[in-house]
């Protein structure tokens, strides 16, 4: 029985030292597989850290973006706001425009009309006033042969005028 022991024992040692070097075998490749998932965990979460600072800055220019966009709307219903008030502005000076040129069309043709009547007026005037140079002038002769007249009369009548003289 001390072969079967001293083989037991040997037997028993092997299966101990075969079993250590399972369990060290083991206890590594873990090890090792545990330090891989480590690794890829911590590549991993540099990964998601900066995915995080990218969703971040993407988020604050979607906000920037969105702020400029509602600005622009704003800038954009008050300047359709604007231009048709503008526009309507625009329509009423143009009909404005158009009635003032009717009103100048309408005062020229006045103008013409009296300065015509004018013109007239003044040929009215100027041959008035050359008939009444004329007739002053027929006056003056027929005072003038009135005075003649009456001259005579009275050197006829020794001195007596005669009384419509």
């Amino acid at each position: 029985m001390a072969f079967m022991r001293r083989d037991v024992n040997i037997g028993l040692l092997i299966l101990i030292i075969v079993a250590a070097i399972v369990f060290s075998g083991f206890s590594v490749y873990y090890q090792t597989t545990f330090q891989n998932v480590s690794l890829e965990y911590k590549n991993k979460l540099e990964q998601l850290s900066k995915v995080s600072t990218e969703l971040t800055k993407q988020k604050e220019e979607l906000n920037t973006t969105y702020s400029l966009r509602v600005k622009a709307e704003q800038d954009r219903e008050t300047l359709d706001t604007r231009y048709n008030e503008v526009r309507g502005e625009n329509d009423q000076l143009i009909r404005d425009n158009t009635n003032l040129r009717l009103d100048l069309s309408g005062t020229k043709i006045e103008l013409a009309v009296t300065q015509t009547d004018l013109e007239n007026k003044r040929v009215q005037l100027a041959q008035s006033q050359a008939d009444l140079a004329a007739a002053n002038s027929k006056i003056t002769s027929l005072n003038n042969d009135l005075d003649k007249v009456c001259a005579g009369y009275a050197a006829k009548n020794n001195g007596v005028e005669h009384e419509e003289c």
